[in-house]
């Protein structure tokens, strides 16, 4: 039986356990570490954390401050060796392999600083298991005056029209059959069976919640041509469903003036002036992130209602009412949920600083409607249900009025879209016009 020594002949390294040793010690071609760890070091851009009014431990934040703590000055160019010493092919085949190893040198940046960019760092792709709707978000949208419901200093400030809303969620719909016991069961085993978001949303939502009330919708459509609702462009929303006016509808002169804040996508054929907004997790889904995700939406689609309103009619701004629905629904407790999103004038000169035009001197306010637990019984799952369809078709009444002022403001009938594109959206996962 052999003995082992400190001074023991090490035993022979195979070629394979080599390579093994090789990858395990991260012997990449520099350049090829540097995208894998470019990808994963996304963050908000600096002026986000320059002008947040509190800061959370969070994994972004550490990630902020590595950057601005480590991130060492430009190291001095080499001297360069005479032309005539150096041999291109060399000289090509060592760059194609990633050049010389500097790690080891004192305050030079390694692949994980080298591929952070100082001057800020695009959302478009996020850190692995880090949500960009985090704590900092939050706080930088009440930064902004976007508040959530029963927010401080005012609590809760409710829409002028609050009951009347709450009233029509909770009215019957004598046309709409009511579920059977049978297929409340259904819906309960249906529900128990998604195992993530999107077997969610093509069998709950749409396979039961959608299926009584027919209206034009769209689904995970990106909203990436609005302008920042903050002034910094921290990520593109992506609601799950959204209720908008078909382009078709809408007079171009108006989705011109008002683009960046009624048509929500760079492709012409999306809904425009959305203010139903629906976001749903799956089961291992975040609730807080559900919530902020559909605040988010839900005041983009405010603002829009809001501009477009502002262009009819200035004098009308201020009747504190609400023209925007959010709703949210979460598969574990079943829980659907609706707030109500309106604008309230601000006096706040940071609010208006940022402001371009007196349409914008308003922060936005999310307020409770009214919630239903839908696996409690029979009944209050249908009570839900109307409540779904209620709401659709109260926002989809606001947007006819708005629509129809906007048309007859805007003069004779005019072309149906801005560009080419009409024709692709039916066959997309957005989908646009389809009933639901």
């Amino acid at each position: 039986e052999e003995e082992f020594s400190m001074s023991s002949k090490p035993a022979e390294v195979t070629r394979y356990q080599k390579r093994e040793l090789e990858v395990g010690a991260t012997t990449l071609p520099i350049t090829k570490r540097q995208k894998i760890v470019h990808k994963q070091q996304r963050n908000f851009p600096p002026s986000f954390w320059d002008n947040l009014s509190q800061l959370y431990l969070t994994t972004r934040s550490l990630r902020e401050f590595d950057r601005r703590t480590f991130w060492p000055s430009t190291p001095k160019q080499p001297h360069l060796t005479g032309a005539a010493q150096i041999d291109s092919n060399q000289l090509v085949q060592f760059a194609q392999e990633g050049g010389p190893d500097l790690r080891d040198l004192r305050a030079y940046p390694g692949a994980e600083e080298a591929s952070s960019d100082p001057a800020g760092i695009s959302t478009d792709t996020m850190a692995p298991n880090t949500s960009a709707y985090s704590k900092e978000f939050e706080q930088h949208m009440i930064d902004h005056g976007c508040f959530p419901p029963e927010h401080p200093p005012y609590g809760a400030v409710k829409p002028q029209n609050f009951d009347e809303i709450v009233a029509r969620l909770e009215r019957p719909i004598p046309s709409s059959p009511a579920f059977t016991t049978q297929e409340f069961t259904d819906y309960l085993v249906v529900n128990k069976s998604c195992i993530n978001e999107a077997e969610v949303m093509n069998n709950v939502i749409s396979g039961i919640f959608a299926v009584r009330k027919p209206l034009p919708h769209g689904l995970t459509s990106k909203f990436n041509n609005l302008e920042s609702l903050t002034g910094c462009q921290m990520v593109e929303p992506m609601p799950d469903w959204h209720d908008g006016i078909s382009p078709s509808d809408l007079a171009v002169t108006v989705r011109n003036r008002l683009q960046n804040f009624i048509v929500p996508s760079t492709n012409p054929a999306r809904l425009c002036v959305p203010n139903f907004l629906f976001e749903v997790k799956g089961p291992d889904g975040s609730i807080t992130i559900l919530f902020r995700q559909a605040m988010f939406a839900g005041v983009l689609g405010a603002r829009g209602v809001h501009e477009l309103r502002h262009w009819l009619d200035p004098h009308t701004l201020d009747d504190n009412n609400a023209y925007t629905i959010a709703a949210t629904y979460e598969p574990v407790q079943r829980n659907l949920i609706f707030y109500a999103i309106h604008p309230t004038h601000s006096n706040n000169k940071a609010h208006q600083a940022l402001s371009s035009t007196p349409a914008r001197y308003y922060t936005y306010r999310m307020t409770k409607l009214k919630a239903w637990m839908l696996d409690s019984d029979v009944d209050t799952f249908n009570k839900g249900m109307w409540a779904f369809q209620n709401a659709r078709q109260w926002a989809k009444e606001q947007r006819d009025l708005l629509c129809a002022a906007a048309n007859l403001k805007a003069g004779p009938k005019e072309p149906a879209f801005m560009g080419s594109g009409s024709q692709e959206s039916s066959d997309e996962l957005g989908m646009d016009g389809a009933s639901g």
